[in-house]
């Protein structure tokens, strides 16, 4: 019965929300570190328990290279005014709001720890009694031990890994119990009489005080005054000037040792230090060289509690000693020429002083010579090329290459990619996706310009089939993807039966492809499932349609269950796509190098060209939803005129 109870307690335990803690079962709560290494058997396997040195604190327990290794998390308060104060924790990297996200991060990602010790957690080791069974059982240091050990037999140590039906829980500890060296304080009795650390989180890697190192009072009143942030974690301690008796000239400290030093120490080392004997060594990490706006204002966020900070279980870290500045020092050259950024009200795609090389000044709607020119100009190149060409088309669309500083400046931000998911970026999104419908209009006119013979439509659809392969496997442009793929399946084009039905004769392997690989290619983008392109070095443009739709509000997914995932991951993509911008931007370039750009087919992809062959030189600047209205009624006589 006991059993049955202690797994309905912990069951209750973890129904509770996934922010708490105590909800997951990897987490072990007042396990010793003794019990917890015995647990951990495979490189990869973790825990989560309490630090016994300084409350408040937790302990990530791992197994890596075959042996056990405890990193004690940082912990950074900031205190932004009085009376309120935010905790986030971390190991080197990114900071979080609590430690199940913390844990989420680096097990989902498969992160390093640290870059000392390249640890990678993967497998948690999950306990199978309640928190209150185990603070029961390891919270009071001075219980007697249990009878089987005072009638000299072992106790039997039970795993947390599960117990086996019918296994009766005994009434001794369900891990085995150890001594408490370097992580418990080695006297109780002096925490009543310790010095106020006022802003101290942790005291586990203090150094040992002693009346005859005891500042004087000109000393004291040298301290720095407290600062909105404080940081606790594991970084060892060097002690200055100290006895010349030990070998290294320094006084080491274990995390049992319960004194503390009235001086604040000197700041930590940057180095990994042979003090940091009772937890691998973090060392958060300075952020990189910032590029934009957007950076600079994330980065501020997260270092604010290292901008100033005072008197910690550290010492006293000045800021002169730091590896890098603070934010309003790091970036006081940038803000010298920091400009505030624009909101563009006008399209950049302005037809009215377009000068084109293959339309006339006052062309009218799809002018039967540059059709003409056109199809030349497709049967010239071969796709690789073409598609070459409309890939740097949409990376000057998207500013993703060939952005000035000045443009940086205005946009305050130093791509594309970026300014699509900020406010000031809705008339680039306006004009992404004007630029992808014209893109399928193209196509849908490339096809229904041919009004001879079936076996003349199905040649031009397979080259289009061909063109869309080319730009996925080889441009790796999926917004010019999506778009070739919009205009295959518009109904004036899906409904032409004979011109399908002689593809898939004449032209079998390009039918297999748009069938089997294609279609089922640009569902996955679409409902922007992961692993849909294998790395990031393939891709130069991502598929970026869905999160301009939904940025510009339009209905994208329905209601139905599987909406509300859609948009969580819509989301999640943005934020990875701002974060490798530079990454796309550099593949971008990689992929134009060696291209010898024509003219005549650079311009067959700007988008003014478009709308003026489209609509006319009057038309192009008319109502949006009015011109894809008539246009649409145009293509659809077409359809109906061809089959």
């Amino acid at each position: 019965m006991d059993m049955i109870k202690l797994r309905k307690e912990l069951e209750e335990e973890l129904k509770l929300g996934t922010e708490q803690l105590c909800s997951h079962a990897w987490y072990h709560g007042c396990l010793p570190r003794q019990e917890a290494e015995s647990l951990l058997q495979e490189d990869g396997e973790f825990l989560i328990r309490d630090s016994r040195s300084s409350l408040g604190d937790y302990i990530l327990s791992c197994c890596w290279g075959g042996r056990p290794l405890h990193f004690k998390i940082i912990r950074v308060v900031l205190r932004p005014r009085k009376g309120y104060s935010r905790t986030l924790f971390q190991f080197e990297e990114e900071q979080f709001d609590n430690v199940p996200a913390l844990v989420r991060c680096y097990v989902g990602n498969r992160k390093v720890i640290s870059d000392t010790s390249g640890a990678v957690v993967s497998q948690p080791v999950n306990r199978s009694v309640p928190l209150y069974w185990l603070k029961e059982r390891y919270s009071d240091l001075g219980r007697p031990p249990g009878p089987a050990k005072q009638n000299g037999a072992p106790a039997r140590r039970f795993s947390f890994r599960g117990a086996t039906a019918g296994e009766e829980m005994p009434e001794g500890n369900l891990l085995r119990a150890k001594d408490r060296c370097g992580s418990h304080p080695s006297s109780l009795e002096q925490l009543g009489c310790r010095h106020s650390l006022h802003s101290a989180q942790s005291d586990s890697n203090l150094l040992t005080g002693s009346p005859e190192t005891s500042p004087g009072p000109q000393e004291k009143s040298q301290l720095p005054p407290l600062s909105p942030a404080f940081r606790t974690g594991s970084d060892p301690i060097l002690r200055r000037n100290a006895p010349l008796s030990h070998p290294l000239g320094i006084l080491p400290l274990s995390g049992s040792e319960g004194q503390l030093h009235s001086k604040a120490p000197p700041k930590p080392l940057r180095a990994p230090s042979i003090l940091a004997i009772d937890y691998c060594e973090l060392v958060p990490k300075a952020p990189e060289g910032l590029r934009s706006h957007v950076e600079r204002l994330r980065t501020e966020e997260r270092c604010c509690g290292w901008a100033h900070i005072t008197e910690t279980a550290f010492g006293f870290l000045d800021l002169e000693g730091l590896s890098f500045p603070p934010p309003h020092v790091m970036d006081a050259e940038e803000d010298s020429r920091f400009e505030r950024p624009l909101m563009e009200t006008t399209s950049s795609f302005q037809p009215r002083h377009f000068h084109s090389l293959l339309l006339p000044p006052d062309n009218k709607p799809l002018e039967p010579k540059a059709l003409k020119c056109l199809k030349d100009l497709f049967v010239q190149n071969d796709c690789r090329t073409t598609a070459l060409h409309i890939l740097q088309m949409d990376c000057q669309a998207a500013r993703i290459i060939g952005v000035s500083r000045k443009q940086q400046q205005a946009m305050g931000v130093s791509s594309g990619l970026e300014l699509i998911t900020l406010p000031q970026g809705q008339q680039l999104r306006k004009d992404l996706l004007e630029r992808h419908h014209l893109i399928a209009l193209g196509i849908a006119v490339d096809i229904l310009g041919c009004t001879g013979m079936v076996a003349e439509r199905a040649a031009t659809l397979h080259k289009i089939i061909q063109l869309a392969v080319e730009l996925w496997r080889s441009a790796g442009d999926l917004f010019a993807l999506s778009a070739v793929m919009k205009g295959l399946q518009l109904p004036q084009i899906a409904r032409l039966e004979q011109t399908w039905k002689q593809l898939r004769q004449s032209h079998t392997q390009s039918a297999i492809m748009f069938e089997k690989e294609l279609k089922p290619l640009i569902g996955r983008l679409n409902r922007v499932e992961e692993n849909s392109v294998s790395s990031l070095k393939e891709v130069a443009v991502p598929h970026i349609l869905p999160l301009l739709r939904l940025m510009e509000g339009e209905e994208l997914w329905g209601d139905d269950e599987e909406a509300c995932d859609i948009l969580l991951r819509t989301l999640g993509a943005a934020r990875s796509m701002v974060s490798n911008a530079e990454a796309y931007r550099a593949s971008a370039e990689t992929k134009l190098q060696g291209l010898e750009p024509i003219p005549e087919l650079l311009e067959a992809f700007k988008a003014e060209f478009s709308l003026r062959l489209f609509w006319g030189s009057k038309g192009a600047e008319a109502n949006v939803t009015e011109r894809h209205r008539k246009f649409e009624q145009i293509l659809t006589v077409l359809s109906q005129k061809i089959e």
